[in-house]
């Protein structure tokens, strides 16, 4: 009967994937600060260090026995070259892997992305400046139906995934390319930074069905941001961010503040950081991280809000990030949990 329900259970998670409206059809980490290359293509090579590694994992499930759904990304990012006169201005660029996974592998949604970004500095003394940035990426998605169970493979001994499934409209879901585009300007002085901008990703809606579907549209997504740094004290840094997201009219926002505490005078010092965000409509999500040098983790767990439960229960989610960036000295930096 245990077996029956969790099968029961991951056949109705994938037609809700494929045909329910949800909040976010597209990954977005409770750390999206964490994942820069993910909320804007100009964000690639931006940040204090030459080069970055950035890992995110975040696992979600409703209940104990339930396979949970996993998102990962990998990515690394940088400054490919610097004007030699001015390296405040320079070329970026980067690559991104993420996988949603989920069902004991019997769906994976796999993007491959490629990014290159533009900085340059606006005025003389280098406070203010602009970075575009254009990504391509390559989607696709797998559905294993030799894992997945249905109603006509029902027989007295159990299910029987030999049987055909009688369902004659399921189909493999082909690839596609898209790309992504986004502009963002930045003010940066010696004791704060502040950085907004917007991106666009999928332009052209691009049809996306395992049923055969034509009405089944990947939409075009757009993200605005912003975010501040600045010193509070020779102690404690103060860091702000927040993302606006726009999909298919199913648009959501979340925003929060980071304390960084610097716990050492070296000029790398290790710095303990704790936030708060907020999801609109959906959970608070406290953050606890550590930069020690040039590595850095993060780790939160997204506290449902009682409006946003369901008859199967809250959604519980636990994200963890580490990123990993070029050892090196630089004047004025403000350590922040995405620079």
């Amino acid at each position: 009967m245990i077996i029956l329900l969790k099968r029961s259970f991951c056949l109705l998670l994938l037609l809700t994937i494929f045909t329910g409206a949800l909040q976010a059809q597209d990954p977005v980490f409770s750390q999206f600060y964490s994942s820069p290359l993910s909320v804007n293509p100009a964000l690639a090579g931006n940040g204090s260090a030459d080069w970055r590694l950035i890992i995110n994992r975040r696992s979600q499930w409703f209940a104990s026995g339930v396979d949970p759904f996993n998102t990962t990304s990998v990515s690394f990012d940088g400054k490919l070259f610097k004007q030699k006169d001015k390296e405040t201005n320079y070329i970026g660029g980067g690559l991104m892997f993420m996988q949603d996974y989920g069902m004991s592998g019997a769906y994976k949604n796999n993007s491959f992305h490629g990014i290159l970004s533009s900085h340059v500095a606006i005025d003389e003394n280098d406070y203010h400046g602009l970075s575009i940035g254009l990504a391509a990426t390559y989607t696709n998605l797998i559905i294993d139906y030799t894992q997945l169970s249905f109603s006509s493979q029902l027989a007295s001994s159990g299910f029987n995934r030999a049987l055909p499934t009688n369902e004659a409209y399921l189909s493999t879901v082909k690839p596609y390319v898209s790309m992504a585009a986004g502009i963002t300007y930045t003010y940066t002085d010696e004791s704060s930074n502040f950085d907004v901008g917007v991106a666009g990703y999928r332009f052209m809606k691009t049809r996306r069905s395992a049923l055969n579907d034509s009405t089944q549209l990947d939409p075009p997504h757009y993200n605005f941001h912003a975010d501040y740094q600045a010193f509070l004290s020779d102690r404690l840094a103060f860091n702000a961010n927040a993302v606006y997201i726009v999909q298919n009219s199913q648009n959501f926002y979340s925003l929060g503040v980071n304390l960084g505490h610097i716990l050492d005078d070296s000029e790398t010092p290790t710095v303990f950081n704790t936030g708060l965000w907020y999801r609109s409509n959906d959970a608070v999500i406290p953050y606890l991280g550590l930069m020690y040098r040039s590595l850095q983790l993060g780790l939160t767990y997204d506290v449902t809000l009682s409006s946003s439960k369901n008859s199967l229960g809250s959604m519980k989610t636990f994200e963890f990030s580490l990123i990993l960036r070029s050892p090196q000295k630089v004047a004025h930096a403000i350590p922040c949990p995405w620079k």
